[in-house]
């Protein structure tokens, strides 16, 4: 399967080997987001990300650049806010005239927020006829770079990035502003001008600024405290590159400086971090290392272009074979819930497994149960109840088939034929269910509550049993082989139950869905045949399942729920329109 390589990028910027793994779990699916905003728009997009000094937002700036341009063919630019910051004189001029901390950059007051707005309006309006000059700050000299040095744009970016540290920051009430927050609040701005004055540019400057980011990002620092530690390291980078280049570092600051100088950012970061998750779209939170630990999405339409449904099985797909963990595809479950994207259980296990799966997995969808002898739709999920169901407990149900006790009297009667062949689960203990499945005794005994078809151990040979399942066909029985068992039951399978969710969603919801199966083994190849898309996940104990379909087929390389999550994504990315916005022109700079 294709996947972005990002191995140039990761060398270029001198990145942790641990990078390349957080920017396909986290970094590649932002991307699509934003990709599938901009399709939905129709129009070009500002795209904020905020984080606190060294939080990497610059870093991921310039990933999302990149991986816009090769994976969705899209331009994009990314510009900071601190290339805004007023020239070095006209700081001074602030410093003397409002107050001598407004000479220091940084803080809303010190950009030229007229230019950022023109900026970034001329790139969103850009009509390919002129050229746009985007601004660019030297830290090491603290002053802007001359005007030859800017990054000059020809060609309209679908995607302008807007990063920096107090990008999507709110005024504070006038009250919060009476007590100081640090050493330098208390003997630099004793009268709490300075911090008045910030606080008035940041409610009438920044703020309608601001309020044109068509969608928010947030890297979450854990707290102030750990800002010094990051910056400083920004610092010891920026000096690195200075001396590789030969040029003066003499701007360049020390530690002493840095620990005064981040006191200028302090309220309005802790700010941040109090209010700001409330109202970005996507929140990464991070911990003391830069690595992130969760991601939330606050954003309540879905960015996904077409809306879609994954129907998945479980044993071998998304759970592991022999394991049972789904761990390696949580990331991208949280991804889909996110964005609104339903995973549908298609199993052979019953309703107890399920439902306790979806516990689990917090997953409130309707699922299909024992390899699609019935639906189970949660009550009020639709607007209306589908025709066709019944009410059973918090459900409404469609049954495909005959109950438990008609397939164990078709058993019954070839019992004599094919005495001790094989074992139906009806006659196991829950210990030995337990062993057959390496279920827990929990697990097994749940797998134990068979509504419709009852699932077989075949103990005999290859021969017997295709004559085993020829009796049972001939009186009226179905016979699925599915990753361990087979499952003797009537005419359901899951394509069947997909193809009828698939209508009841498209009918109740008024819109067309493209629908998405993932399985790995006999059982599921009707669902993998009657999908819009199909996914084979590879077995680590059998071959794939040979499909009737030729078109519309991905097929994992990694096993279980790794698989499970690389063929996720890989088809997410190929239900982006690339003919919608092929990318055109470069930039320069």
């Amino acid at each position: 399967m294709n996947q972005i390589d990002l191995s140039h990028f990761v060398q270029k910027h001198q990145l942790g080997a641990d990078f390349s793994a957080q920017a396909l779990e986290y970094f590649v699916p932002l991307a699509r987001e934003i990709a599938n905003l901009h399709q939905n728009k129709h129009r070009s997009i500002l795209v904020g990300i905020n984080g606190a000094q060294g939080s990497g937002k610059s870093t991921l700036s310039e990933l999302l650049v990149h991986i816009l341009k090769e994976k969705y063919g899209l331009l994009a630019i990314s510009l900071s806010l601190d290339d805004f910051y007023y020239a070095h004189h006209e700081r001074q001029h602030l410093g003397h005239s409002i107050h001598p901390l407004l000479a220091t950059r940084g803080v809303p007051g010190t950009h030229d927020v007229m230019l950022t707005l023109e900026t970034i309006d001329h790139l969103l309006h850009h009509n390919n006829a002129s050229t746009v000059c985007v601004p660019r700050f030297n830290k090491a000299t603290d002053d802007r770079h001359d005007e030859s040095q800017w990054t000059k744009v020809t060609h309209a970016p679908h995607i302008v990035l807007f990063e920096g540290w107090c990008v999507g920051a709110s005024a504070q009430d006038d009250k919060e502003l009476t007590q100081p927050v640090n050493a330098l609040e208390e003997s630099e701005d004793e009268t709490g001008q300075w911090r008045q004055y910030v606080n008035a540019q940041l409610k009438h400057h920044y703020e309608p600024l601001f309020s044109n980011i068509d969608f928010m990002v947030m890297l979450k620092a854990p707290s102030f405290d750990c800002v010094y530690q990051w910056r400083l390291e920004q610092e010891q980078k920026l000096i690195a590159s200075l001396n590789q280049i030969q040029n003066d570092s003499q701007q360049v600051m020390n530690e002493a400086q840095i620990a005064r100088f981040i006191q200028h950012y302090q309220r309005i970061t802790q700010h941040l971090l109090h209010t700001l998750p409330q109202k970005a779209d996507v929140v990464f939170e991070l911990d003391d290392n830069r690595e992130i630990k969760n991601r939330i999405k606050n954003s309540d339409a879905p960015t996904l272009s077409i809306p879609t449904l994954i129907f998945t099985d479980l044993d071998g797909s998304l759970l592991d074979h022999h394991s049972y963990s789904h761990m390696a595809a949580d990331s991208t479950l949280k991804y889909l819930q996110q964005n609104k994207i339903p995973v549908i259980p298609c199993s052979s296990k019953t309703q107890a497994e399920i439902e306790k799966l979806r516990l689990d997995l917090n997953n409130p969808h309707p699922f299909i149960i024992e390899n699609g002898a019935a639906v189970f739709i949660p009550k009020h999920y639709f607007p209306v109840q589908p025709s066709d169901t019944k009410n059973q407990g918090e459900y409404w149900v469609k049954e495909f088939v005959a109950p438990h006790e008609h397939w164990l009297n078709k058993l019954n009667n070839v019992r004599d034929e094919f005495n001790g062949l094989y074992k139906p689960f009806s006659s196991m203990t829950i210990e030995e269910i337990s062993q057959v499945t390496d279920l827990s005794m929990e697990q097994a005994s749940l797998a134990a509550k068979r509504q419709f078809g009852e699932p077989v151990l075949w103990l005999g040979s290859d021969d017997k049993k295709r004559e085993f399942i020829k009796t049972l066909q001939d009186s009226d029985a179905h016979v699925l082989q599915g990753g361990r068992f087979l499952h003797v039951c009537g005419d359901a399978n899951k394509g069947k139950a997909l193809i009828w969710l698939t209508g009841v969603y498209q009918q109740l919801k008024s819109q067309r869905f493209i629908s998405i199966a993932i399985g790995d083994s006999h059982n599921d190849i009707q669902m993998l045949d009657m999908a819009d898309k199909a996914l084979v996940i590879r077995s680590p104990v059998h071959n794939i399942p040979s499909l009737s379909r030729v078109d519309d087929i991905y097929i994992s390389d990694k096993l279980g729920p790794a698989g499970w999550a690389q063929g996720v994504n890989q088809i997410l990315d190929d239900l982006f329109d690339l003919t919608d916005s092929p990318i055109k022109g470069e930039i320069h700079g």
